[in-house]
């Protein structure tokens, strides 16, 4: 099986995972979804074994650290975008008319947002000082 095509399967395990877990809510039965992550997580793993080509090399790393970067940040751009959209909403006509659980959730994610961006700081200044940058 070929790298891309490994990809797409976890992708496929991803969606298949979220449909599950959706069902579990609707049924109020943890069950399916425990069932799900195991099954998800050994389908995965039995699939990484099915891998023709070399896994890793220093070409794959290296744009595997830019994807995951341009990721995060796109990533991080949707959620700031997202949760402002989501104050607004809540102010509606004014501050009279605020839909408190929608605004606070909204903050919640502005929250977790800037969380991440400590995060960062803090991972880059650690590999900074392991690799003498």
């Amino acid at each position: 099986m070929k790298r891309n095509y490994f990809y797409l399967c976890v992708a496929a395990v991803a969606f298949f995972e979220v449909a599950i877990f959706w069902l579990s809510v609707e049924l109020a039965d943890p069950l399916p979804s425990v069932i799900a992550i195991v099954l998800g997580i050994l389908g995965i793993y039995l699939a990484k074994m099915y891998i023709d080509e070399v896994i890793e090399d220093e070409r794959t790393q290296k744009i595997t650290e830019i994807t995951a970067l341009r990721t995060l940040q796109i990533t991080w751009i949707g959620l700031f975008l997202f949760a402002l959209w989501i104050i607004i909403d809540a102010l509606g006509e004014g501050i009279r008319r605020f839909n408190r659980p929608l605004g606070i959730f909204g903050f919640r994610l502005l929250i977790l947002l800037c969380g991440i961006i400590v995060l960062y700081v803090l991972l880059s200044l650690y590999y900074n000082k392991k690799f003498g940058a």
